[in-house]
């Protein structure tokens, strides 16, 4: 079993920006979802644990090893999967595979060779080995992305915004070799997409401004809202009037029509109970948490 302990980081950049205020978190072997809007702070707290940039202050252990005082420790054992990552022109997927794994310290030719035929198959790209990487496909592109991650059997792998562009089909197809790699390692998987941390993560938090919202099961922090949202169809003006209000939580169109979801222990005027869903979840969080 991995464990990743985050405890009171803070990381803050020359230009006064606080990327991390004062974050703790307990990770675990499986998928995790770590939620937020864009400029949430979820790249800066990647970035520290990965050890491409220190904090001010804080804690970072893997496995009981110090990160933040010995980076290695966590680097021998990690695979990256960036949003988006560049590829040198007219060279294969095989070939460049060989690049990184050497990149990545593995020596022997032959274990290169047998690990790299594996992943080309876990990836579905084995009979793409030869092509070049530059025109692949936008799917692909990220399949042979989780291809490079898992290079030398990582025991943590972060994927920021992995879906991000890809049609439905390739989209399913990337979230199940996710799925799939999370079994005996640890998965960060870092996106605003709510849709995909409700697929995938058996655990999550949401951060905003760099702060930790809130953290559990996605179906623990659904319990928390159960029976208090509530729902109405509505005309623009009055859109903009809940809109602005303090219980709001998101909105919907549903064959044209506008329909305001709102928090409230009692049902409001109008309102019918909906069904809580871990997108009311998180834009509740947003909302009652404004910025600092």
């Amino acid at each position: 079993m991995n464990i990743l302990s985050i405890s009171n980081l803070i990381k803050t950049y020359p230009n006064g920006v606080k990327a991390i205020h004062n974050i703790s978190l307990e990770i675990g072997n499986g998928m995790f979802g770590l939620l937020g809007p864009n400029g949430a702070g979820k790249s800066s707290l990647m970035k520290t644990i990965a050890g491409l940039q220190k904090a001010d202050d804080g804690e970072i252990l893997f496995n009981g090893e110090d990160v933040l005082k010995n980076p290695l420790s966590i680097k021998r054992h990690l695979g990256f999967l960036p949003q988006d990552f560049g590829v040198y022109p007219k060279v294969s997927a095989r070939d460049l595979l060989n690049h990184l794994a050497i990149l990545k310290g593995i020596t022997s030719k032959n274990e290169r060779k047998v690990q790299i035929n594996e992943l080309l198959n876990r990836v579905n790209l084995y009979n793409q080995r030869n092509r070049e990487v530059h025109t692949f496909s936008g799917g692909m592109k990220q399949r042979f992305g989780v291809a490079q991650a898992l290079l030398g059997n990582p025991k943590i792998i972060i994927v920021d915004e992995p879906t991000a562009g890809l049609d439905p089909e390739e989209r399913n197809r990337l979230n199940l070799l996710l799925s799939e790699i999370s079994i005996n390692r640890i998965v960060i998987l870092s996106t605003h997409l709510v849709e995909d941390v409700k697929n995938l993560c058996a655990q999550m938090a949401i951060i905003k401004n760099g702060m930790l919202l809130c953290m559990g099961a996605p179906s623990e922090l659904m319990r928390g809202i159960e029976n208090k949202v509530w729902q109405k169809a509505v005309t623009q003006a009055e859109f903009k009037e809940y809109k602005a209000g303090d219980h709001f939580i998101n909105y919907e169109f549903r064959q044209g029509e506008i329909r305001v979801n709102i928090f409230s222990e009692q049902q409001p005027e109008g309102f019918t109970r909906a069904p809580a869903t871990l997108e009311h979840i998180y834009f509740h969080q947003l909302n009652t948490n404004p910025a600092q």
